[in-house]
């Protein structure tokens, strides 16, 4: 597959020549807050373009900057202060920038988008749902995609990708770009969940005829190279590709699984650092904790270190996801029953990826529970597409011990 980073040079060139244009008029007025929350914009764009986590704080620093002689007329900086904080997994905050926006009033419409999405982050599921149901025209784009996403978060994949797939068809009949971009990948990564490999693949086929450097596209279609198809030469010539094009530390980390699974232990440890000591920076916030507790499980054997990070997250977000963590956490450092209670009481019928089924399925099998251990080892099992051929192997063998 050949892969061109032509567009997103030419997109950073253009968000420079335009923040240059607005720092220029800052320059010769410092209370422009025109040029304060145009730059604030564009350096929120340049930021998912060029991935600098300095160019974020940028933005955000500007929309405070400007935000006491907005809010009075207008709920648009609080919806761009909400949208930053998303980005930095700051969803607390976020609801209250749109709680805001909400009692302001103006351009609801917006605001309750906005709010239904970051209730999903945050577990609010009621919420997420009363902000949609606020909504008129149910055959919409932006409504079916939240209504895709809520009903994939409740456990329902089939009806989940149906919404998806007509969200897909209205992006198509819209002939907006950006909208079938986002559609289809995201089609694309539904169709993964549902092991529905060849829709996926030529989902994120489609998007990359319309914008050949797509990084979401790109970045799946790496790992369905190396999960799905065990290819990991061509994985890896996509994801250093996208290291250079977008320098995040995701990457990094995805590149050490691919050297894991070579045996490659040099490289798996170089990428391993460099992913640590990149995240490590205060500026990322808590944008990596799930892949560092992964780490401190998995890599580093440094369950109580897991455990404060799982915490903080349920504290951030007390979803299902964060409890998931808490309990791998409490089952890691060998206190069973407390794993249990959780796994039990905010894991079990609420969290239906595939590593919180792989969870379940051990914590129940160290309560004794065979028959619920094994029927949560199977569903990790047929989506060990995602979780990668370690895991996948580590699945299948703790699978037979507990059929034997």
């Amino acid at each position: 597959m050949h892969i061109s980073s032509a567009d997103s040079m030419q997109s950073l060139q253009r968000i420079g020549a335009d923040i240059n244009f607005w720092c220029q008029r800052l320059k010769k007025n410092p209370e422009d807050v025109v040029a304060k929350v145009s730059l604030a914009g564009l350096y929120s764009s340049k930021f998912k373009v060029g991935g600098d986590i300095n160019d974020i704080h940028t933005s955000d620093s500007l929309y405070l900057l400007a935000n006491p002689l907005f809010k009075t007329n207008s709920s648009s900086l609080y919806r761009s202060l909400a949208a930053n904080c998303v980005t930095q997994h700051k969803f607390r905050q976020a609801q209250l920038y749109l709680d805001t926006a909400l009692t302001m009033g103006d351009d609801l419409y917006v605001t309750l988008l906005m709010r239904c999405d970051v209730a999903m982050e945050l577990g609010n599921l009621s919420i997420a749902e009363q902000s949609l149901n606020r909504i008129k025209d149910k055959h919409n784009f932006d409504y079916l995609i939240r209504e895709a996403k809520l009903l994939d978060h409740k456990g329902d994949l089939p009806a989940a990708i149906k919404k998806m797939e007509a969200a897909a068809q209205r992006a198509i009949e819209s002939k907006k770009d950006v909208l079938i971009l986002w559609a289809k990948s995201n089609l694309a990564d539904m169709y993964g969940h549902d092991n529905r490999y060849k829709e996926s693949y030529q989902c994120y086929l489609d998007v990359l005829k319309i914008k050949p450097d797509y990084l979401y596209a790109l970045k799946g279609i790496a790992w369905l190279a190396f999960s799905h198809d065990k290819n990991s030469t061509e994985a890896k010539r996509i994801l250093n590709y996208l290291s250079k094009l977008h320098p995040i530390p995701d990457y990094d980390l995805l590149l050490a699984k691919i050297a894991a699974y070579e045996n490659d232990k040099p490289t798996e440890e170089k990428l391993l650092n460099r992913f640590t000591t990149a995240v490590a920076d205060n500026r990322y916030g808590d944008m990596y904790n799930k892949y560092v507790f992964n780490l401190m499980i998995d890599k580093y054997k440094n369950p109580s270190k897991a455990l404060q990070i799982a915490e903080r997250e349920v504290h951030n977000r007390p979803t299902s996801q964060s409890y998931d963590l808490l309990a791998w956490a409490y089952y890691n450092l060998n206190k069973k029953k407390e794993a249990y209670k959780i796994a039990k009481g905010y894991v079990e019928n609420h969290n239906y990826e595939p590593d919180a089924f792989y969870h379940l399925g051990a914590i129940y099998a160290g309560e004794g529970n065979i028959k619920k251990a094994k029927h949560f080892m199977r569903e990790a099992k047929n989506s060990a597409f995602e979780l990668g051929p370690d895991l996948a192997a580590k699945i299948n063998n703790e699978l037979k011990i507990i059929e034997n």
